[in-house]
């Protein structure tokens, strides 16, 4: 029973998986995926599966069901410093992703169109963060290289990664204020008035992040998937006995990671949304090794942040009965 339960776990994880290796690992054109399964039906059964999802979500975050509170840490200067260590580790993988010469995801790179001095920009922001250099001026300038990489891709590739973008607001609101090896001191007094709201904003982009990945990479485009699985036989529902095929695992992959944004989305039942995932993101660790962790890294900051602080308090469709926002 562990050991179907474990497969289980490993199954839902496919999307996460996916996600850190744009277009399922695939180096060239696929040609759409014809079936004679029913699709309608598929995509159906997970639509109701949402909705209940997220109407039970809606009554655990009105009724403070596990809420996860304890997991708050401790102490006046905490957030602080949660916000420095996110900066850091989000600079940390903009250096990465740079001297990888690509932009914000494997998909984006000098071969597909992305100047070389975008790339080298990311790297400058990447140490900025990093060191803590300026860093809400930093912060400016990855909002404005991310609006920029809309003039060499597509609608759908920029909003793939608006993860780039609640990063740019959380450290332009939050800063690295703990570490910073300099700031301007006026700037960064008037950019704090604005700190209240950074969480929910990166509570958004994260989940934006995981809702487009799910319907571009996986539902609109299952042949991508397929052809993943044909390879390589990590349809884990197969190894539990249930006839399930590599489409169905594949639209299912995308209708779970979907289901990730939207609760993140919705800013209801944040930190058990949080923990869940984050369980999800630990998983590939053991299958793909720790060469995984590195593009996962902002992924997982954010999700860490959302897991110990919550949703934020803004921008939510249900606050509990007697809610009163804190941050």
């Amino acid at each position: 029973m562990f050991v179907r339960l474990l497969v289980a776990v490993g199954a839902l994880s496919l999307p996460v998986m996916a996600q850190a290796h744009t277009r399922w690992f695939s180096d060239s054109s696929i040609m759409p995926y014809i079936t004679t399964e029913p699709t309608s039906l598929y995509l159906t059964i997970w639509a109701i599966i949402a909705a209940v999802v997220v109407a039970v979500a809606v009554y655990f975050e009105r009724h403070r069901v596990l809420a996860l509170d304890f997991l708050e840490p401790p102490g006046s200067h905490a957030f602080e410093r949660a916000a420095s260590t996110f900066t850091m580790v989000t600079g940390a993988f903009f250096v990465i992703a740079g001297t990888h010469e690509y932009l914000f995801s494997p998909n984006l790179t000098t071969d597909a169109g992305i100047p070389m001095i975008f790339v080298f920009a990311q790297i400058f922001i990447g140490l900025a963060f990093l060191v803590g250099l300026y860093p809400r001026i930093a912060a400016v300038g990855l909002a404005t290289l991310w609006g920029a990489t809309f003039l060499y891709t597509d609608v759908v590739s920029l909003l793939e990664n608006v993860w780039v973008l609640s990063t740019a607001v959380f450290v332009f609101v939050a800063g690295n204020d703990y570490f910073s090896f300099m700031a301007i001191k006026s700037f960064d007094k008037w950019a704090k008035q604005f700190r209240c709201y950074g969480l929910s904003i990166l509570r958004w982009g994260t989940g934006g992040t995981l809702l487009v990945l799910g319907f571009s990479e996986k539902i609109l485009h299952p042949e991508l998937g397929v052809h993943f699985l044909s390879l390589h036989p990590w349809n884990f529902m197969q190894l539990v006995g249930l006839p399930y095929s590599d489409y169905l695992f594949t639209l299912s992959a995308g209708s779970v990671e979907a289901l990730f944004g939207l609760i993140f989305i919705l800013g209801v039942a944040t930190r058990l949304n949080a923990l869940v995932l984050a369980l999800f993101f630990t998983t590939p660790l053991f299958i793909l090794g720790p060469i995984e962790l590195a593009g996962h890294l902002p992924h997982f900051a954010a999700v860490v942040l959302l897991l110990l602080f919550g949703s934020g308090g803004y921008f939510k469709i249900a606050h509990p009965v007697s809610a009163h926002r804190r941050r």
